[in-house]
């Protein structure tokens, strides 16, 4: 006879009942003993964990909404946009409105005695417009899942967190955008992106959380307060001076 292989070990399904009906020699792997043991679990641990998960599913819903209203308002949306959609469509607004505006008192000033090279400055307005548009977008996407995507953030927390993504947005849009005129640009443009962003963020987070139902914001609500605010700061960059 062979050696006694110690990778197997007797397969006993009535050890429980001292009933052993399984031959000696009828044996299974220690890998499988996990497989079976999952196949045979018990119904304690089936309603355990089913108790588990409606508990966890209960916790969730609680976070999300204040009451049964705004889970129905939830869910009667037609468009609704996650906090990292509608702060992606907003970085983008903010970084095509503005500095557009500020681009073309830009032209308007200094491009009328340019005369051939009037079309070299519009290049190179025109490029840092739509790098301040997509670094834009991406920044806003990003802030709005990690930084706002609490829906029942306090007033005074919310405030803070504004800044604090003004300032991110600002400093990282600014400066791609303003890195183009030779790198020493991207210094002017992080300034003037903060002084947009700043004011920009303030307005439109509050809004944005009181319009927002678990989260989520319909599309019907988020263009028409992003467009006010953005339009808003274009039309004041062009009157200002």
């Amino acid at each position: 006879m062979s050696a006694v292989n110690t990778t197997y070990k007797p397969y006993a399904p009535d050890a429980a009942s001292d009933c052993l009906s399984a031959r000696r020699c009828q044996t299974i792997s220690r890998a499988e003993q996990t497989r079976v043991a999952a196949n045979f679990a018990s119904a304690e641990t089936a309603r355990t964990r089913w108790y588990e998960a409606a508990i966890a599913a209960y916790d969730e819903r609680a976070r999300r909404f204040h009451n049964l209203r705004e889970e129905e308002e939830m869910l009667r949306m037609r468009r609704p946009l996650t906090p990292e959609q509608a702060y992606a469509r907003f970085g983008l607004l903010l970084g095509t409105l503005p500095p557009a505006a500020i681009f073309s008192r830009a032209l308007y000033t200094i491009g009328r005695g340019l005369d051939g090279d009037f079309f070299i400055f519009f290049a190179f307005c025109l490029a840092m417009n739509l790098l301040c548009a997509l670094v834009g977008r991406r920044m806003g996407q990003a802030l709005g899942r990690k930084t706002f995507a609490d829906a029942h953030a306090s007033w005074p927390m919310l405030s803070l967190k504004s800044v604090y993504a003004a300032l991110l947005w600002g400093l990282a849009t600014g400066a791609a955008g303003g890195a183009i005129c030779f790198g020493f640009g991207a210094l002017f443009g992080a300034l003037c992106a903060l002084a947009v962003a700043l004011p920009a963020f303030l307005i439109f987070a509050p809004l944005h959380q009181s319009l927002t139902r678990g989260g989520m914001i319909d599309a019907r609500h988020f263009w028409p307060v992003a467009c006010g605010v953005t339009l808003t700061i274009a039309t004041l960059i062009l009157r200002v001076g």
